[in-house]
């Protein structure tokens, strides 16, 4: 059976196992809701060879409350230049152990505030038409969006991650242009929101195509979801001056134990002012292996160490780090470094 014809055939509640493998053209529209999705024996392939659905990508999901696992999403092309690995029409999405490689999207998503995306251990990497207007992953105007212990990489000339969900917790994922890499923003919050980022780590390349790391643009939420936390994240930039983080929604911006490691001396913060708790600003040569996509590596070379000890912990609720992407290692002890890693990977 083809994966359009089980999905054709799939009713609610169903678990549908594809063996691992390569599936070339195998578009299919998925309208059964509370669906399980998964490959089986590792992961399946699917490859969109010139076939998409309805103009739209790889697949398109109609249904509510739909998980994926252990399923790859490769070259999805449509006219209109905004094919996507997954279409997601339908509310709630939980994407695991899945990957996203040179599509015009990886994802995108409808919107609704009844709906929640949640990525885990998964990776994007090199999606985007190259027009500035589509992405690695692009979240609409959802409810919340929950990313953890995933990898975004490489986008080309649009962002690693656009979202403009309401709510959105980001927490111990790589987001990395790598010495290549093309991408306008690591991670762009298009209509403000809510945003909270703990245990992230961040490069920002010299051929980016823009300078600037994290934006929180256009709050349309209002002030209850209207603010952006930083805890225990490592942003790095080899990009030549530029800036770390731009506000323009007036949301209240707050830093806590975070390294930001830049080139030719990029300004922290811009339309906003922060209430800061011992984050390090230091020179990007301090952080020698986060340019390497292939073995990404943040820890910091030996001189700048003594700078980064906490007394105690300062964030309560930081009890992993992530020594490598997908990667998930327990804090242990009483004390505490700034920055993402507690200790060497």
């Amino acid at each position: 059976m083809t994966i359009r014809a089980a999905a054709a055939a799939s009713q609610n509640g169903d678990t549908i196992h594809i063996t691992a493998g390569d599936y070339r053209g195998d578009v299919a529209t998925w309208n059964a809701s509370n669906l399980t999705i998964c490959g089986i024996g590792g992961r399946a392939r699917l490859y969109a060879d010139g076939v998409h659905e309805g103009g739209k990508g790889i697949w398109v999901i109609r249904g509510s409350s739909t998980t994926v696992h252990s399923v790859e999403f490769h070259g999805a092309k449509v006219p209109d230049q905004n094919g996507a690995g997954i279409r997601q029409e339908g509310p709630t999405l939980t994407l695991r152990d899945t990957g996203f490689y040179d599509n015009e999207n990886g994802i995108l998503t409808d919107d609704g505030t009844n709906s929640t995306i949640t990525i885990e251990y998964s990776e994007f990497a090199r999606n985007g038409f190259g027009d500035g207007q589509s992405h690695n992953i692009y979240i609409g105007q959802i409810g919340l969006l929950n990313v953890r212990n995933s990898f975004f990489h490489e986008a080309r000339i649009g962002h690693n991650l656009k979202t403009r969900a309401r709510e959105n917790i980001i927490e111990n994922s790589y987001f990395m242009d790598g010495i290549n890499g093309t991408s306008s923003y690591l991670l762009n919050f298009d209509n403000g929101g809510r945003a909270v980022l703990r245990g992230n780590f961040l490069h920002k390349g010299p051929l980016a195509d823009n300078s600037i790391l994290i934006t929180h643009y256009a709050n349309i939420w209002g002030a209850g979801y209207n603010s952006l936390t930083l805890e225990h994240n490592t942003l790095v930039s080899t990009y030549s001056s530029g800036q770390f983080i731009n506000i323009n929604t007036g949301a209240p911006v707050t830093l806590t134990a975070n390294i930001f490691a830049g080139t030719n001396s990029p300004s922290l913060l811009g339309g906003a002012t922060a209430a800061q708790t011992s984050n390090v600003v230091t020179n990007a040569t301090q952080i020698p292996g986060a340019s390497n996509v292939a073995a990404p590596n943040f820890w910091p070379a030996p001189a700048l160490l003594p700078q980064l000890n906490l007394a105690t912990s300062i964030v309560p609720n930081y009890t992993t780090d992530s020594p490598r992407p997908y990667a998930v290692r327990a804090i242990t002890g009483t004390t505490r470094l700034v920055g993402a890693l507690q200790a060497a990977p």
